[in-house]
């Protein structure tokens, strides 16, 4: 009889729990227009806390003088990055009906390839006006208007980044909370450090061998690093067909294939686990179903959010005994012994 109410007890709980991720997933979704920005407040106020500590408590700068110079050092990034950008975006569309050409041409050699290698009968013609007639200005013009509507949404996260730094006490808070809030200011501040130094690395390299969308591709990198496994490997990927389609020689092409890829292995393999400690230590299952968790409900926001926000909730839950089952879980160490 014990057995059976301790099964029908799981049972219980198990479909409460699925009810209770059911109804998260709908209110997440649905509030994504709030919590989106609210969360990247978040992110930003825990990367910014070390910058305002840093002014009071080393420098004596007070408390209101010190926000408003840590919220202007991040403006000033942004802005400083700004006109690059658009610089960037412009120069390519100057020279987009040449880098078109430049496909075609190179479509043309792929395919004629093809054609003698396999003798398979290709209708290179047809191909080579669809590539023709594709709206590269009118994708540009998205990119544009989502940058635009990106920048738009930063003021608004400014502002809510602004209320909940102010609205901080200084009353003192329990050695939980204190030991929990200092894990997640450590993760986050570390990992958009080492967001920043990879993306800086990669980007004077595209700079040194004067890759088009150099600056992009950087800016890129940057938000990439936050996504695992995946993300160092597309930053790899993504410049390189722009690289075949720019060069006329292979060396720079090798270049830009290879330093990449020894940076990524590097940093993504050897620096970054030594830095950041256990704090990403998820399993690559909890990372793909995070990623598509997240993906799901927020789009790309959620994608780039999903391994932040798992790590935080791992480094929440392992704070309380009655939750530290769920962080072992999230790691892929239900099954070992603590």
């Amino acid at each position: 009889m014990f057995d059976k109410n301790s099964e029908q007890n799981q049972i219980i709980t198990f479909s409460l729990l699925i009810m209770a991720i059911v109804s998260s997933a709908f209110a997440l979704y649905y509030a994504r227009s709030v919590l989106v920005p609210f969360v990247l407040a978040l992110f930003l106020r825990s990367f910014i806390a070390p910058l305002i500590d840093f002014q009071i408590y080393k420098l004596k700068i007070h408390r209101y003088v010190a926000i408003p110079i840590a919220i202007f050092v991040v403006v000033y990034f942004f802005i400083f990055l700004i006109p690059p950008l658009f610089n960037s975006i412009k120069s390519f569309l100057e020279n987009a009906s040449e880098y078109q050409d430049k496909v075609i041409l190179l479509v043309d050699f792929v395919l004629k390839w093809i054609q003698q290698k396999f003798n398979i009968e290709i209708d290179i013609y047809t191909i080579e006006e669809s590539l023709r007639e594709l709206p590269f200005l009118d994708w540009t013009s998205d990119l544009l208007s989502h940058t635009a509507h990106f920048i738009e949404s930063f003021f608004v996260i400014l502002v809510i980044l602004l209320f909940l730094i102010i609205g901080e006490t200084n009353k003192e808070k329990t050695l939980t909370w204190n030991t929990m809030d200092s894990s997640i200011k450590k993760y986050i501040s570390t990992k958009v450090l080492i967001a920043f130094g990879t993306s800086i690395i990669f980007g004077i390299t595209y700079w040194l061998l004067d890759l088009e969308l150099a600056i992009i591709f950087a800016i890129l990198t940057f938000f990439l690093t936050f996504i695992p496994i995946f993300g160092a490997v597309i930053a790899v990927i993504l410049p390189i067909p722009v690289a075949f389609i720019q060069y006329d020689s292979l060396l720079p092409i090798l270049l830009i294939i290879l330093l990449p890829l020894s940076y990524k292995i590097i940093i993504g393999d050897f620096i970054e686990p030594k830095v950041l400690g256990s704090a990403l230590n998820l399993h690559p299952v909890t990372i793909v179903l995070a990623l598509i968790f997240w993906g799901l409900l927020w789009g790309v926001i959620g994608v780039l959010l999903a391994a932040p926000i798992t790590a935080i909730i791992k480094i929440s839950f392992e704070q309380y005994s009655t939750t530290k089952p769920i962080a072992r879980l999230l790691e892929g160490k239900i099954h070992h012994k603590s």
